[in-house]
This record gives C-alpha cells, sequence and structure tokens, in this order.
C-alpha cells in the first residue's frame, strides 16, 4: 500500500502522462500558451483519475495530507498535474475550515503561470473558501491591487464566480473594479470585463 504523499503524487503523474494525448495537448496549448506543459488529458479524465485516487488512498480523504498532495502536483508545474491537484483540494471537505486562503495565495504566487490553471484554482477552490467564509472576503482586494498578475486575475475570476452566492456581491465588485480600473495587462483585463458584464446582468 502507498502510505507516502510524494509517492502518490507521483504515481498520479505517471496515470495523467498514459492517459495523455498529443494531439489534444498541442491544440490546449495553443489556446493556454505555447509554453506550457501539457499531457493532453482532458478535464474530465483528469476528474475521474483524481475521484479514483481518492477512494483507493486514505491520505486523500484527510485534509491535511490533502493539502501537501494537491501542492505537490500543482508544483510540477505540469497543466494536467495542476488541474488534477485542485480538483483533489476541491473534494477536501474541510477546505474552509482550515482557513487555507494564505496557502492557496501561496500556490498561486510560486506555481502559477497560466490563465487555465488560474482560473480553475479560482472557481474551484477560491469560490468555494470564500463562499463558507464571507468574513475573509477583503483578501481579494489585496489579491487585485498584487504585482502578480494572477493573484489579479484570480481576485476577479472568484468574484465573477461568487455571484448570488454572498450577500454583497455587487459592493465587493464595484470595489474590486475600482482597484483594478488602471489594470494594463491583456489577461488580467479580460477578467476585469467579465466582472463588468456580470454586473450588467
Amino acid at each position: 500500500m502507498v502510505n507516502s504523499q510524494n509517492k502518490i503524487s507521483t504515481i498520479l503523474d505517471e496515470d495523467l502522462q498514459k492517459a495523455g494525448d498529443k494531439g489534444f495537448a498541442l491544440t490546449r496549448n495553443r489556446l493556454v500558451g505555447k509554453n506550457v506543459v501539457s499531457y493532453g488529458v482532458r478535464t474530465s479524465e483528469i476528474r475521474k483519475i483524481v475521484k479514483k485516487y481518492r477512494k483507493e488512498f486514505q491520505e486523500l480523504k484527510r485534509a491535511r495530507d490533502c493539502f501537501e498532495i494537491a501542492s505537490d502536483l500543482i508544483s510540477r508545474k505540469v497543466l494536467d498535474d495542476q488541474i488534477a491537484g485542485i480538483f483533489l483540494l476541491g473534494l477536501c471537505k474541510e477546505l474552509s475550515q482550515i482557513n487555507n486562503i494564505a496557502r492557496i495565495e501561496k500556490l498561486i504566487v510560486n506555481y502559477i503561470d497560466n490563465w487555465a490553471v488560474c482560473d480553475t484554482i479560482s472557481s474551484k477552490v477560491v469560490t468555494r473558501i470564500l463562499e463558507d467564509l464571507p468574513e475573509e472576503i477583503e483578501i481579494l482586494y489585496s489579491w487585485v491591487q498584487s504585482e502578480n498578475k494572477w493573484l489579479r486575475r484570480a481576485a476577479l475570476v472568484t468574484a465573477v464566480k461568487l455571484k448570488n452566492k454572498i450577500s454583497n456581491w455587487e459592493d465587493v465588485s464595484f470595489s474590486l473594479l475600482s482597484l483594478s480600473s488602471k489594470e494594463r495587462d491583456s489577461l488580467v483585463k479580460k477578467a476585469r470585463s467579465w466582472l463588468t458584464s456580470a454586473l450588467k446582468r
């Protein structure tokens, strides 16, 4: 039985490599970025693999171990591994109870370098934490002013996903748009446009 966190993430990575499709990887990279490393595993298949491992290994059902294994996958900077790590975090029932927002911030700053992974962690993890802990929502104000563009994008994407999930959503959204009014990065500006559109609907 595998009981090492590193071994679990390693064999999960091996399964992802086996499930990869080079043609799909090339297609995905044209959308996400030429420099992104990807095995070419479809999102639905990554989700299946993650669920299989979570059933098989007790470590993935314990919040602390799950976070460490997910962090290891995200640190590998292979898109498929990173998405798998994010899905693992999303399945962790205790995610919001152990105040992980600061740890998520570190993962974004240290390892995320493309919009696909940024948007996935924003919608699957950050949104869930802040939905459960609305008192922590002001972290987005700090993120949207960060020097790190992925934190800035994450703040705006998270706000879009929080619509109808927190009581003061409009106030939060207007504040984020105001704080990001001088944004110059095209990828962050795109997320800003999504939030503007969400306010109009």
